[in-house]
């Protein structure tokens, strides 16, 4: 072996060595931060006892951390922290970026209360749905798969005819406490279609102003049905005065008792050769009692 190779197999070594010592000295973790991207009132966890949860391995090189299994760890010591990211600074930290989980369902199981987020993770269990009333919006209609469920569990569920209507609304600027203030609660059915001869998946909205939005095959072209139905909600008194046909080929003038507790539905129409998903309409069924 020529002299020349040893030197630069000697350097190579040396700067590998280099770079393992300041891996382990100038890179090693040394002091972990926590950054809240919301509010955190329902948090009971304090910074230090979530970085304790975390088990961080303290003096070990940034570079080497399973980041996954302290996320795990944090998430699992309190339900209500959602961890964004573990962000590494350079040379020898960590910034923990926190979000708050949101008690957005409230859904009915073995007699309790399961208060839970958009990812339907149970942040808590309560015997008494008033409580939670300002906070969450009933659901009802989930096929739900798992037992023994505990504050922190994710809801398995079957999910043929479910939809996060909380995350589509909120795409349309309806923000969780708008939402809170309209729906009353959302029931997920099955509902028996004459024309296809089959059951199909609908989604049913239940308004505090006792107005029901029933969109039907609710996990075909929703984010259409939505707006429509929005539109028809923000408008519906303008169509008072004018006349509507019932089912039994009589028609009616509106009055303004007839939207009291009356139901829309909102549909595709059925020629998929010539209407895409995102063409529906609504039909209004008034209230003659």
């Amino acid at each position: 072996m020529s002299k020349k190779i040893v030197i630069i197999i000697s350097i190579l070594l040396g700067i590998i060595g280099l770079i393992v010592l300041l891996s382990f000295t100038l890179f090693s973790l040394k002091s972990v931060t926590i950054d809240y991207r919301t509010s955190h009132v329902n948090i009971a966890l304090s910074n230090d006892e979530i970085v304790e949860k975390a088990d961080f391995k303290m003096g070990a090189s940034v570079f080497f951390h399973g980041k996954k299994d302290y996320i795990n760890n944090i998430e699992e010591a309190d339900p209500y922290i959602k961890v964004i990211n573990i962000e590494t600074v350079f040379p020898s930290s960590f910034t923990i970026h926190l979000a708050e989980r949101q008690e957005i369902y409230a859904i009915e199981y073995q007699n309790e209360y399961l208060v839970c987020d958009d990812e339907l993770k149970i942040l808590k269990k309560t015997n008494d749905f008033t409580s939670t009333q300002n906070n969450s919006i009933l659901l009802k209609g989930l096929d739900i798969q798992n037992k023994n469920l505990q504050a922190g569990d994710f809801l398995s569920i079957n999910n043929d005819n479910f939809v996060d209507m909380y995350s589509v609304l909120y795409e349309f600027n309806y923000p969780l406490g708008q939402q809170q203030s309209l729906i009353e609660q959302i029931e997920f059915k099955k509902i028996f279609d004459d024309n296809l001869n089959k059951y199909l998946p609908a989604c049913e909205i239940t308004m505090f102003n006792g107005q029901v939005y029933i969109l039907n095959n609710c996990t075909y072209g929703v984010k259409a049905k939505t707006k429509l139905m929005l539109d028809v909600f923000s408008q519906i008194f303008s169509y008072i005065g004018k006349t509507i046909e019932l089912e039994n080929n009589e028609k009616i003038i509106l009055e303004e008792k007839h939207l009291e507790n009356c139901i829309i539905e909102i549909n595709n129409y059925y020629d998929y050769s010539k209407y895409s998903e995102d063409d529906c309409y609504f039909k209004l069924i008034p209230n003659l009692q």
